[in-house]
């Protein structure tokens, strides 16, 4: 790939543009789907491409091709070209300058390739096995899937940056359905990793069977105001507004809540939250961003306080600052545009379990629905919907359902009483380094 994207550039400089960047990609992926220890579906696909970036006075130009023959790149450079040619100019465009030093980590993992695609199927029915054979009460499962990504990504610029990098990365996730005399409820889990042998199939299963199996009979409960208790996967969620709220994008256009509180305390002294791109277990992590600008650890919360703002090479410029190393971008068909690589809330000192002790009545949280598109990015507001348990006397009691969880992200942020140590890596809607977190007073409105 790192040839590719060189003998691109050598095309587009060719013409004569002022400066010019290649992205290269080559992706192979596997995807298996089983049902009731079947092979419900096998997909096997291998794609490759470039994205071809060319600038001048000021104008970009963007064109992509997954033809890399030499009249393929040709074709792509001409459409760049006239692409730049009626793009309004724009005083910010530009390349990076290219770094000296770039972290190094290791995402590739040969043993993705090596595993059989037998054993591969083999692992989903065991994830689907797992829940099944966990209660009676999981009659089925609505999916069971495993899937793989083995990624090369180069990066050839004409400021002299040219670098590549490979990285693997998989993991198996599955729907249960438990079901008794009055009602269905479902449960999910997923687990991730570098290769197949780092999936555990039977924890996968029982997990999903057991969050199902805890929302049998779930109610309505009535309204009040009261701690409220979220588990991982809905801290997740919520990190992950916060997340885009706190892209530089977003606050130059005045649609962040955190928009003039840089150096203001915007959390509760306990929050530490920093954008990661370097962590050798995060499924986002690279050695450098999608315009070849390093990857590294950024603070954006720091014991409550507001540090820093996420940046790419555009909105750096704007701000007259460096970018932060978030120009990411998703395959060769797109151009770099700033945001999160992997979030992380820093863990609490206490168990999950101690996130409950001395709530005489609150809710612990399991679902929410309509959290990305229920959450106001300028004021903070929300409302979603929400599954979960009531908590009583310090331990979980009775299932709810149809229940909305309402208020504003920043006082919920405040709110933050205790942080639990049970993080985890949630890959749904990014990828994210959540725990359990105690909030108090929120809002839950039922009955």
């Amino acid at each position: 790939m790192l040839d590719v994207a060189k003998k691109a550039l050598d095309v587009a400089m060719a013409t004569g543009v002022e400066q010019a960047e290649a992205f290269a990609q080559l992706n192979r992926s596997v995807r298996v789907k089983v049902y009731q220890q079947e092979v419900e579906e096998l997909v096997s696909s291998t794609g490759s491409g470039a994205g071809i970036r060319v600038i001048g006075g000021g104008s970009v130009g963007y064109a992509y091709t997954s033809d890399l023959s030499p009249e393929g790149i040709e074709a792509a450079v001409r459409a760049a070209s006239d692409a730049m040619s009626v793009t309004s100019p724009d005083e910010f465009a530009g390349l990076p300058q290219p770094a000296a030093e770039f972290p190094r980590l290791d995402l590739y993992n040969p043993r993705l390739a090596q595993v059989p695609v037998a054993d591969k199927i083999s692992l989903a029915m065991a994830v689907e096995k797992a829940a099944l054979g966990h209660d009676r009460r999981i009659r089925q499962v609505e999916s069971a899937t495993y899937s793989e990504s083995d990624s090369s990504v180069a990066i050839a610029n004409s400021l002299g940056f040219a670098q590549s990098y490979k990285d693997t990365s998989c993991y198996a996730f599955l729907q249960a359905i438990a079901e008794d005399e009055s009602q269905m409820q479902t449960g999910i889990s997923f687990v991730t990793g570098r290769e197949p042998g780092q999936l555990d199939a039977a924890a996968a299963g029982a997990e999903a069977a057991g969050r199902a199996l805890a929302l049998l009979g779930a109610r309505q409960c009535a309204s009040m105001s009261c701690p409220v208790v979220l588990d991982p996967f809905v801290t997740a969620s919520v990190i992950g507004v916060v997340g885009s709220a706190l892209t530089a994008e977003a606050v130059q256009k005045r649609r962040s809540m955190f928009a003039g509180r840089q150096e203001e305390p915007v959390a509760s002294r306990l929050v530490n939250l920093l954008d990661d791109g370097t962590h050798p277990e995060g499924l986002a992590s690279a050695p450098f961003d999608g315009e070849g600008v390093p990857t590294r650890q950024t603070e954006l919360i720091k014991d409550g306080i507001l540090q820093a703002f996420l940046y790419d090479t555009y909105t750096g410029r704007k701000d007259s600052r460096a970018s932060t190393g978030n120009g990411v971008r998703g395959n060769y068909r797109s151009q770099p545009h700033v945001g999160p690589t992997n979030l992380r809330l820093a863990a609490g000192a206490g168990s999950a379990a101690g996130l409950l002790s001395g709530v005489e009545l609150g809710f612990y949280v399991m679902d929410v629905t309509g959290m990305h598109s229920g959450v106001n990015p300028v004021s903070g507001d929300f409302s979603v919907g929400a599954t979960g348990r009531l908590i009583r006397n310090g331990n979980l009691s009775e299932p709810v359902r149809e229940v909305t969880v309402a208020g504003n992200l920043l006082d919920m942020l405040v709110g933050i009483k205790k942080i639990g140590n049970d993080n985890r890596w949630v890959p749904f809607g990014g990828s994210i380094h959540a725990p359990s977190v105690l909030i108090e007073p929120m809002t839950v409105s039922g009955k």
